[in-house]
């Protein structure tokens, strides 16, 4: 997110970025916060109400959660008759559960309201008026009002074609980023699957050639889908292809930039059959990439692609660990000398 904020929301400041946490802290002009709602690289915004760190772990831990919430005055953002929802997330070991935290959250609030505004509001987990998030990252607590509802903002829309293994726009968002495309360049997503890096391409860069390749034809059939859904179909070109054999399909040295979706183990069935994947996948790339061309890809295998890329000759520019459904995977930039 720091990447695109400062340069899309400019008046930002960060005030905390915790490695593995997934979330930023940070202060923003107020009158640039609809920005945030544009932003193609975060899955939500919250405005931050209250944070705090030291919470016990034991069942004094929500006693202590519950004054937090209560001077907060959480209930003010509340509409009279209104109704609200405590969502929570909570990692680490802690002698209660997210469900206990969320009760005694809005016990908090329903005491502050009644006390303060003289009502007692609703709880509703469908379709509240307001929907607060209550963050419990080992012992710090992060309390918000959510700014951008109950969907999550990777969500771009309608999805025809669900490929099994769908990587998260947002992600899609960051790695090309990272890669440094830019409008105008050639852009190739050799594994395309449901052709969510394209179509993230062709909403970011107008001018650029985009190629959504993918070996297996039902994919390319749904990335058409999924591009005819989204508006993008007439700038991106689709193709059948395999990309252990790029250099057989590309012109030497005629790709700027490829940003693709690997699979892993499980979606090839054995770690041994993914590292023959990308063992000939990354022979290719030498001869596809233009001098200083580079490959950004997201994998769990992120050993054994450093150590393929460095054998063939290419520079490792970039290393970035990413949450991507349950699994921790890594963003890899290989770049052509």
């Amino acid at each position: 997110m720091a990447m695109e904020a400062r340069e899309e929301l400019l008046a930002l400041e960060i005030v905390e970025q915790r490695k593995a946490s997934g979330r930023v802290v940070a202060r923003v002009n107020p009158r640039l916060i609809e920005r945030l709602y544009s932003m193609r690289s975060i899955h939500s915004a919250s405005l931050l109400l209250d944070m705090a760190e030291g919470v016990p772990s034991s069942a004094e831990g929500l006693n202590f959660i519950f004054n937090r919430v209560y001077k907060s005055r959480a209930a003010d953002y509340i509409p009279y008759a209104g109704s609200f929802a405590v969502r929570v997330t909570r990692h680490g070991d802690h002698a209660y559960t997210s469900i206990d935290i969320a009760r005694v959250a809005g016990d908090a609030i329903i005491k502050s309201s009644m006390e303060r505004r003289g009502f007692r509001p609703e709880v509703r987990l469908s379709s509240p008026s307001v929907s607060f998030t209550l963050d419990l990252i080992e012992d710090r607590m992060y309390l918000g009002v959510s700014l951008s509802g109950e969907e999550s903002l990777h969500r771009r829309g309608v999805r025809i074609y669900d490929h099994p293994a769908a990587l998260k726009p947002t992600l899609a968002y960051v790695m090309l980023r990272l890669s440094g495309a830019r409008d105008g360049d050639m852009i190739l997503d050799p594994m395309c699957g449901g052709g969510t890096v394209a179509i993230e391409a062709a909403h970011l860069f107008p001018t650029a050639n985009i190629v959504c390749m993918d070996v297996n034809p039902l994919h390319v059939r749904g990335a058409i889908l999924n591009a005819l859904a989204a508006r993008v179909y007439n700038r991106i070109t689709f193709m059948v292809g395999d990309a252990r054999r790029l250099d057989e399909i590309m012109e030497p040295g005629s790709v700027d930039v490829i940003v693709s979706n690997p699979p892993y183990g499980i979606r090839l069935g054995s770690p041994s059959e993914v590292r023959a994947l990308y063992r000939s996948f990354i022979r290719t790339l030498p001869t596809v990439l233009r001098p200083g061309g580079r490959a950004t890809l997201i994998t769990t295998e992120s050993t054994f692609v450093i150590k393929e890329a460095k054998r063939r000759g290419m520079l490792v520019t970039h290393i970035r660990k990413v949450r991507h459904g349950d699994l921790w995977a890594t963003i890899l930039i290989l770049e052509r000398q």
